[in-house]
């Protein structure tokens, strides 16, 4: 499960999320270590597994201990890594998306409720508006999104990022985060793994003339290393990480130059 998979799956909690359960997932460790979530002391209640029949437990300190409380047995200690709570940092996850693409009109506060801006793109064709919504399962749901869409601007092209549930909403195309975007382990960023202007269908313009003869290998190579996770920000440090793997992928065919790689890089991402 890769890191944004992992913080789909918290996000839909709702809520704070007992630590323990996803200490264990790889994905957990870079998500704490960047914030995108942040510990929030300790969990209301946990399940009590040791009566006949599983019941919610009230979380308590007693004589300098965590633990809960139950009917029958009373007070039962646990470790305070068993009660740590976690909680999705939902600003920060807006800021990287953010910075991620070209956006301008980024807004620091949800536009109502759970519904967030996380900026308009400029395309030949328009602009597009992008927004996150948790989760787009339910008629209610939508209900929810288009009542906070209500109070912004008109916009034709709307991409709705959601952390589960890809609902259809008027006059929009939705996203779930983690088929959208992979998060860099070790410094935190956030790179897309599609076009917005390709997700909203924002047709392109034919610029004529003769396609590249490393097209299909280019965006092969490209795509597979952001899917892993393994894509750089940072153009020339990726290009040259992309021409290696061409030559060793391709070793009976010219490589591409560098210039030719940077030119086909920045056309996959959202801020070329």
């Amino acid at each position: 499960m890769t890191p944004l998979a992992l913080l789909c799956e918290i996000i839909v909690l709702g809520g704070k999320a007992a630590a323990v359960s996803f200490r264990d997932n790889p994905g957990f460790a870079p998500l704490l270590r960047h914030g995108f979530v942040r510990e929030a002391g300790v969990l209301a209640s946990v399940v009590c597994n040791d009566c006949d029949e599983a019941h919610a437990a009230p979380v308590g300190f007693e004589d300098g201990r965590y633990g809960y409380y139950c009917p029958e047995f009373g007070f039962v200690a646990l470790d305070r890594a068993n009660v740590q709570a976690v909680l999705p940092d939902s600003r920060l996850l807006i800021d990287r998306l953010f910075e991620a693409t070209d956006c301008k009109r980024r807004k620091q506060t949800p536009v109502h409720d759970r519904t967030w801006r996380i900026g308009s793109l400029e395309t030949d064709a328009g602009e597009i508006m992008l927004y996150f919504h948790p989760q787009l399962q339910t008629e209610e749901d939508a209900r929810e999104l288009e009542h906070a869409l209500s109070r912004e601007v008109r916009s034709r092209w709307r991409l709705i990022v959601t952390a589960i549930g890809t609902l259809r909403v008027a006059e929009a195309q939705t996203v779930r985060l983690d088929d959208l975007a992979a998060l860099d382990a070790e410094t935190g960023a956030l790179s897309f793994l599609a076009q917005t202007a390709d997700l909203v269908g924002v047709p392109r313009k034919n610029k004529g003339g003769r396609p590249s003869e490393h097209g299909a290998a280019l965006a092969a190579i490209i795509s597979d290393r952001k899917k892993s996770g393994r894509a750089l920000p940072v153009v020339n440090g990726e290009g040259k990480e992309i021409l290696a793997e061409f030559k060793t992928r391709h070793p009976l065919e010219r490589a591409p130059s560098l210039e030719t790689i940077k030119r086909h890089l920045r056309k996959s991402r959202p801020s070329s």
